[in-house]
């Protein structure tokens, strides 16, 4: 039997014109209501990103330093770049540190290749993160999470297959070195940061260029201010609280604003993009893939954060508004973007180091992109690692949370475990190569099992088993409200 929706029950804006005048306003109020309430949680997650990023800088402090100095090593700098990039929630201010180490001469163009791929990765976090918002609805929740990973995927995949290239052929950094010249180019100027930065700089001003000199070595930290303004400033220049101490505070005020902005964004895209709002951007993404792909590196480039291009998509994904073909491209062209204004920042230096560093960023993602995009097989397992995360978590979420503390602490953990061994004594290399014989067994007999014993099978049945408990629980919490 097949059923009709009114209007009113599946499209809020449909038929407008034929709505007699009281429904017409209260319409035209719903939808700026929600559009106001909806920027206004977009201002707040533009502001908590920017603090987190700040005040995990201000924690940090003269440390970052020492870690930035073990990044001679191609697999250390693969992770230092990942690590750092997602606890400082932005790409560009790894960049930047790394751009400075160059022009230093604390590394090489060689050296901080791997550093920008690790940033690739470490700047999928935020996108991921997001998708938790929506985590009490499941089918919400598996379509957003399958959306938030699937510019995690994109990523690995990209750096499992360049990064052994470049280590043996240095393909991206021959190509920048080789396009290196000229002087300087223009700066381009954020516009969200333009409108941020009027109440944000009220709370807190950092000093990034006193940050990457004393990262670079060519600022003395016990000379370093870290702080040039803001609520905070009387109380560190007097010393009553540190930068690190106002860094955590900071990370607090930050987290809540994240938080609570999420939640409202979400309810309100919820409002908002439906009927005839999600008709029309269905169709605008359905026309080419390629020209998503420059539409997503256009809007990267005005607000200069792939970061906030896909965790913007990744609710709208979640709310079935767009779906994981749609986003693909634009995420690859978030990805684009992102290398064009770090191109530009670079150019206004001069250095021919720092533009080679922005080109190898540029190139790598040029690669990933001619890799992963033109033929459909090469998106497969990209697509299909992606869903099945999703499908996983919306059953059990503590695989969400497994999957992002595996690729941001264990793997990590052990790649650097691994390389101080095998840089070790005799002893210490023969301990090396048993845990990695070790991993290798391991993982081996896993996919064994999982593909010849049977073990798919059982792990749907026990993602089954988790939904049905999660069924149960709902039903009896709906019972005792009722």
């Amino acid at each position: 039997m097949t059923t009709t929706t009114t209007p009113k029950d599946s499209e809020p804006y449909a038929s407008l014109t034929e709505a007699p005048p009281v429904a017409r306003s209260s319409r035209l109020l719903f939808g700026v209501f929600h559009s106001c309430a909806a920027l206004a949680a977009l201002y707040c997650f533009l502001f908590a990103i920017k603090l987190l990023g700040d005040s995990l800088s201000l924690l940090f402090g003269c440390n970052t330093k020492a870690a930035f100095g073990f990044a001679d090593n191609a697999i250390v700098g693969l992770m230092v770049g990942m690590v750092f990039t997602a606890v400082l929630q932005s790409s560009s201010t790894v960049t930047s540190i790394t751009v400075a180490l160059v022009g230093a001469g604390g590394l090489s163009v060689r050296q901080s290749v791997p550093i920008t791929m690790g940033a690739n990765i470490g700047t999928c976090l935020t996108s991921t993160i997001v998708a938790f918002a929506q985590v009490g609805d499941r089918a919400q929740f598996e379509l957003a999470l399958a959306a938030g990973t699937i510019h995690d995927f994109y990523n690995i995949c990209t750096v499992l297959v360049l990064f052994p290239v470049e280590m043996l052929l240095h393909p991206l950094e021959h190509l920048a070195i080789a396009m290196t010249g000229g002087d300087a180019g223009t700066f381009f100027s954020s516009p969200i940061d333009a409108v941020i930065h009027p109440l944000y700089k009220q709370l807190l001003a950092v000093d990034k260029k006193t940050i990457e000199g004393v990262t670079a070595g060519t600022i003395a930290c016990n000379d370093a201010s870290f702080l040039k303004g803001g609520v905070f400033y009387a109380a560190y220049i007097d010393g009553a609280l540190s930068s690190a101490a106002i860094g955590g505070i900071c990370l607090g005020i930050g987290l809540v604003l994240l938080i609570g902005s999420l939640l409202v964004l979400v309810k309100t895209l919820q409002a908002l993009l439906r009927g005839s709002a999600q008709a029309i951007i269905q169709r605008v993404l359905n026309w080419n893939g390629y020209l998503n792909i420059g539409i997503g590196a256009l809007i990267t480039f005005c607000v200069q954060s792939s970061s906030i291009v896909t965790s913007t998509l990744t609710p709208m994904a979640g709310l079935g508004v767009i779906s994981l073909e749609q986003m693909y491209p634009l995420v690859i062209g978030a990805n684009l973007g992102t290398t064009v204004t770090a191109l530009l920042a670079s150019l206004v230096t001069g250095s021919p180091d720092a533009v080679a560093v922005a080109l190898t960023h540029f190139w790598f993602n040029v690669f990933g992109m001619l890799l992963f995009y033109p033929l459909p097989i090469m998106r497969t397992p990209i697509f299909a690692a992606a869903r099945a995360l999703g499908y996983a978590s919306a059953r059990f979420p503590l695989v969400a949370a497994y999957f992002l503390g595996g690729l941001f602490v264990l793997v990590p953990a052990i790649a650097l475990g691994l390389t101080f061994l095998y840089n070790g004594s005799l002893g210490m290399v023969v301990a090396a190569i048993g845990l990695s014989v070790l991993l290798v067994v391991s993982g081996a007999s896993g996919v064994y099992w999982y593909v010849r014993k049977d073990g798919r099978a059982r792990w749907l049945a026990f993602l089954d088993e988790k939904s049905k408990l999660q069924d149960e629980k709902l039903a009896r919490q709906t019972s005792d409200d009722v």
